[in-house]
């Protein structure tokens, strides 16, 4: 595990050296995990969350919000700033009603030191959100109502969240696009982005002010890094 992440941390580091600003660009895979085996899912660990529990199901992470906590974060192995990451996201029968109403899936990038970035999908009200959250408290950079793309809990949603920053002129900005099924839902421009200094990444589940009995399902987590041709 500890040379697998060392491994991607450089590959990450060594692309935004020499690639930084590509927020045009393609992006390509550096990390695919089909979270079909125990050990695949092994690889997605713990990152935030009170009362948080995992689980797998054949082809899935299973992960369950637990009382007084709002939100469960789970990490991949990849580090870096300039990232895209995505998975397939659902809730899960089971969970309790007045939760599943207000419950989100979420893409977290540049997570640490107090900080993150985060793309938030709310499946049973078509909502969509770009937070970030620093020591001072979460601020909402866009936010996105009666998005059709958005499908219903228990549907499976394909999220996507792509951060780059901006250079020369612009170092210290960044550009937020979030997406669902391939298609771009909600971006926004951030010109004190240099505020989040965190460099993990993770998916999330949760719901405002208190997620207790949320059960959330995620396959096919892939991580990209830009590329300028």
């Amino acid at each position: 595990m500890k040379t697998k992440i060392l491994l991607v941390t450089a590959l990450v580091s060594c692309l935004g050296l020499s690639l930084a600003g590509a927020a045009s660009g393609a992006f390509v895979a550096i990390y695919r995990n089909a979270l079909e085996t125990t050990a695949q899912r092994s690889e997605i660990l713990k990152l935030n969350g009170k009362g948080c529990t995992r689980g797998g199901a054949q082809t899935s992470l299973k992960i369950t919000v637990g009382k007084l906590t709002e939100e469960c974060a789970y990490r991949t192995p990849v580090i870096g700033t300039d990232l895209e990451i995505a998975a397939t996201g659902r809730i899960i029968s089971g969970t309790p009603p007045a939760v599943a109403k207000k419950a989100f899936l979420g893409m977290q990038l540049r997570v640490g030191g107090g900080g993150k970035l985060e793309l938030r999908v709310f499946p049973a009200q078509k909502k969509v959100q770009i937070a970030k959250v620093t020591e001072a408290g979460i601020h909402f950079l866009a936010i996105e109502k009666n998005v059709k793309a958005v499908q219903p809990p228990e549907k499976a949603n394909v999220l996507r969240l792509r951060v780059v920053s901006g250079a020369k002129e612009e170092a210290g900005t960044c550009k937020i696009a979030g997406y669902l099924a391939g298609e771009k839902v909600i971006e926004a421009s951030d010109a004190t982005c240099g505020e989040v200094t965190g460099e993990m990444s993770a998916l999330s589940a949760g719901a405002p002010n208190n997620g207790s009995g949320l059960i959330a399902g995620f396959e096919a987590i892939v991580v990209r890094a830009p590329v300028r041709f």
